[in-house]
């Protein structure tokens, strides 16, 4: 249900307050957001939301990866836009966005949102710390590992979306317990992996490494081709392109008549002018009869896809061929 203007604007009062990080007074405040301001005239409030284009950031697939969507979210005449955005995140990816998936526990909601200097506090409610839909009560087996991942990339999609715009530049993620169990609103680090760590976990930063950007793309890629995960590599590979895209069986076979991947390296890479594609030099080695062959400098080239970097499918296969 959604809460009532003056308890979201204790709320955003009460998160720089208590969360145990703040030491100027309070009137040293520069900015605050859209719930610490005035009330809203019942004028302005009757207007129609606005529409603002944004890049959320989601799950891709299974992977240990974030993934962008660009979309335009509606935000309302007496909210902020960094709430719109992380009440966007919560909704999760558009249906049409099949390769993306959401990470916020059922039921999560944003009750405030406010700003001090370059630091952005969201509060959640308790449901932001609940067990996922799929997740055991005992999270024993493979979500010893998928709980802990899956709590991290929902914390790491919080920075990338905030600061892909330039929102803020650190995110401080608060939890307003009605139980009153905690001394601090700030996120505990027991949170990842529901253990009873009590340690404050430390604003949010930007964190490129879990980004599917070009150069981890091409990383994933070489390395589903490594440990022959042809689902993956499938995935990664452009619908359209120079050669159409087969059936996933049909590219299974086509993958498994390649060469045998056992090393490869990477270089940086460089982004095309217009930013739509990205080349890489990869040095590949394949085992061989008499020994590894080795194959250097071979051009990767990626390009955009819906938002996404995929592999010409034509041009992967040349490459798994290559000689």
């Amino acid at each position: 249900m959604k809460k009532t203007f003056r308890l979201a604007a204790l709320l955003s009062l009460c998160a720089i307050l208590l969360c145990g990080c703040m030491t100027s007074p309070a009137d040293s405040l520069k900015r605050q957001s859209a719930e610490g301001q005035s009330l809203i005239s019942a004028s302005t409030a009757e207007l129609a939301p606005e529409e603002q284009e944004m890049t959320l950031y989601f799950r891709y697939g299974d992977t240990a990866f974030l993934a962008p969507e660009r979309r335009l979210i509606l935000v309302e005449r007496n909210e902020s836009l960094e709430k719109a955005v992380v009440e966007a995140l919560i909704m999760g990816p558009a249906a049409t966005a099949s390769s993306l998936s959401p990470l916020f526990p059922a039921g999560t909601e944003v009750l405030a949102v406010a700003s001090q200097g370059d630091t952005l506090f969201i509060t959640f409610n308790e449901a932001f710390l609940g067990r996922y839909a799929d997740e055991p009560a005992d999270g024993m087996g493979e979500w010893r590992a998928e709980g802990p991942l899956r709590r991290q990339l929902c914390l790491d999609s919080l920075a990338a979306t905030l600061t892909e715009e330039g929102l803020c530049a650190k995110v401080q993620v608060l939890v307003y317990r009605s139980s009153g169990a905690s001394t601090s609103m700030r996120l505990q680090a027991g949170f990842l992996n529901r253990s009873g760590d009590q340690t404050l976990l430390a604003p949010l930063t930007r964190n490129e490494k879990c980004l599917l950007t070009a150069y981890n793309t091409a990383s994933l890629l070489l390395a589903s081709w490594l440990h022959q995960d042809w689902e993956s590599l499938y995935d990664l590979t452009a619908r359209e392109g120079t050669a159409a895209r087969p059936g996933e069986q049909s590219a299974y076979d086509a993958f498994a008549a390649g060469k045998v991947l056992s090393a490869f390296s990477l270089s940086p890479g460089a982004a095309s002018y217009d930013g739509q594609s990205a080349v890489f030099a990869v040095d590949l080695t394949f085992l061989g009869q008499g020994g590894d062959v080795a194959l250097a400098g071979y051009p990767l080239l990626l390009t955009r896809e819906r938002g996404l970097w995929k592999m010409d499918y034509g041009r992967l296969t040349a490459m798994m061929n290559a000689q």
